[in-house]
């Protein structure tokens, strides 16, 4: 241990004093400051460091001054659609339609298609097609299968014969390739000039983003956070949070109504800005832009460490916004006093050092400095916890829990309030995480897209549960299947060539009922290839169209058989196919 003699107590305050994570370089300070009750620092258009005193004040009050609720009329407060079209309407259906045939366009004139391909059968999409193939991707979202074929499986035992009966799979999965947000050809590289990293999600991005803020007048108290959107794909703004279920994805900053979890903003992290920020930092630049159109109303916010600043706080005051959050010590404009010794010592320069910072022993104490609206609250958890507020006071409350010896629990007014608002953005992700698209894509900005879905199921089901008429609101899943039926009801006529394997209720129905065989009638082709025999001889011998050409047809089924032995499998084998090969290999009598 060292002695009063070897003891650089300069050295150490200095060493102790200097932030390496603030925002400034501090200089250290000399013994004479101190005696003084506050540091000396000269902060420039910042708050007087001078004016910090000891004790709570009595925060002015803050009325809301706007009236929450739906800012567009609604013509059936009872039908999920209604609000689901305040999002994402006809024209942005029809605006998906024409850039998805855009691009299939552009892909068909430049490809080298295989003569089995698929896109050989592309014909144009419209805005009907367009909400079948959105309801579908919905549906995916309620009715869960390992893969996006199993939709369309014959399987009776994981048969979803609904799917098949609204699209064929094949025409699903083109659509799924087409889907395009924005015009390839306007693209610009990644390094040079007028560079956007989010052309991909088009324009329709932004509008969706903007009715999120303009169709609903949002509760008093706010709160930030941040979100993810999964992916762990290649991609320059990739983020690694730890502490998010989902770690690796797009860093979402979301902007939350505290209330009820309805989604007011969201700005993706994309990276290094090309402008560089304000003098005040990257984050009072972020959430000074989620909060515009907010300013003057009354609202409250509440955020984490991440967002919080003495500077931010009182900028919003002045703005007609409170604020409240959890705050790390060595933020600029903390007072020094405030924060906690980390070294303990017997010498005489530290019993001065322990009498000029504020030193919590057990755990439930508050300490509280204040300066001007904002206040400065120590609180002494399992380890102290810093809060500042401009609307609070630290007073001692009870929280309505119990602790494990039966006691009430009893915490600083500050600190309940925050625990009670700064949750709304973590139960947003929980609503999407429930609810998201398994669909798996190369394509992050596809992944952006179903995410944004999922967020305007969120908001329309919340605008539903606070303006419908029915006694007992649905619940999340039966809004969303309401919804579904809704779309496809209002997805007009159009039809599609059903194509493919038939469902597994009609390929049951040939084991039953009374089958007879006709003459194909002559249209293109007189000859078919045989159901069984070619499957059978497919599956054996790995050609291509193998099998025999047949002029003879089930008239029930549509499928061309031979007469003998294929007609009669086909209609008494559930597996006809394995029922050919047995028949092949069975000896043959002499």
């Amino acid at each position: 241990m060292a002695t009063a003699r070897n003891f650089d107590f300069e050295e150490f305050l200095n060493e102790f004093a200097a932030d390496e994570d603030s925002d400034f370089e501090f200089e250290g300070f000399d013994l004479d400051d101190i005696t003084v009750s506050r540091p000396t620092e000269n902060f420039e258009n910042f708050i007087d460091a001078d004016n910090w005193v000891a004790g709570d004040r009595e925060p002015p009050s803050l009325d809301y001054t706007k009236t929450p609720g739906l800012k567009q009329a609604v013509h059936n407060k009872d039908s999920p659609r209604e609000y689901f079209e305040l999002f994402f309407n006809d024209n942005d259906f029809e605006f998906l339609a024409q850039q998805t045939n855009l691009y299939a366009q552009q892909f068909l004139r430049s490809a080298q298609l295989k003569p089995c391909s698929r896109f050989h059968k592309w014909h144009e999409t419209n805005r009907s097609e367009m909400k079948q193939f959105i309801s579908l991707l919905m549906l995916m979202g309620l009715v869960h299968q390992l893969d996006i074929k199993e939709y369309w499986t014959t399987d009776p035992l994981t048969t979803t014969p609904f799917f098949p009966s609204v699209m064929p799979r094949d025409r699903f999965l083109s659509l799924m390739t087409f889907l395009h947000l924005n015009d390839n050809s306007e693209f610009v590289p990644r390094g040079e000039e007028g560079y956007d990293p989010l052309f991909k999600l088009g324009p329709l991005f932004q509008k969706i983003l903007d009715r999120f803020d303009t169709v609903y007048q949002p509760h008093q108290n706010l709160c930030i956070d941040e979100g993810m959107v999964p992916w762990r794909g290649n991609l320059h703004f990739r983020v690694y949070s730890p502490d998010k279920p989902d770690k690796y994805g797009l860093k979402a900053y979301i902007l939350c109504d505290a209330e009820n979890g309805y989604c007011m903003k969201m700005k993706l992290y994309t990276g290094k800005p090309s402008v560089p920020p304000s003098d005040k930092g990257a984050t009072y630049d972020l959430v000074m832009s989620l909060l515009r159109n907010h300013y003057a109303c009354g609202h409250i916010l509440y955020c984490d460490n991440y967002y919080s600043s003495p500077q931010l706080f009182m900028d919003l005051w002045c703005l007609g916004v409170g604020a409240t959050g959890t705050v790390r010590p060595n933020r600029r404009g903390i007072p020094q006093e405030i924060k906690e010794v980390s070294k303990l010592c017997s010498t005489s320069h530290c019993s001065i050092l322990l009498s000029y910072f504020i030193h919590l022993e057990n755990r439930g104490e508050v300490k509280v400095l204040s300066n001007g609206p904002l206040s400065v609250t120590k609180y002494q958890d399992a380890k102290p916890v810093y809060l500042i507020s401009t609307v609070e006071k630290s007073t001692l409350v009870t929280t309505g829990k119990r602790n494990h010896r039966n006691e009430e629990v009893v915490k600083p007014l500050v600190v309940h309030r925050y625990n009670s608002n700064m949750g709304a953005v973590d139960r947003l992700d929980m609503v999407v995480s429930a609810s998201k698209l398994p669909v798996k894509t190369l394509k992050w900005w596809k992944k952006v897209f179903f995410h944004i879905l999922t967020l305007i199921v969120s908001n329309a089901y919340v605008l539903y549960k606070d303006n419908c008429e029915d006694q007992t609101p649905l619940n999340h899943r039966l809004f969303r299947r309401r919804l579904i039926h809704e779309l496809l009801s209002n997805s007009g006529e159009f039809h599609t060539k059903v194509t493919g394997r038939p469902a597994a209720g009609k390929s049951l129905e040939r084991l039953s009922g009374r089958h007879f065989l006709r003459k194909i009638v002559a249209t293109k082709t007189v000859c078919r290839l045989c159901i069984v025999c070619s499957k059978a001889c497919r599956q054996a011998e790995g050609r291509k169209r193998p099998g025999r050409q047949i002029s003879y047809e089930c008239g029930q089924c549509n499928v061309a058989l031979c007469i003998e032995p294929c007609f009669e499998i086909y209609h008494t084998k559930q597996d006809y196919v394995l029922a050919y090969k047995r028949l092949l290999t069975q000896p043959t009598e002499e």
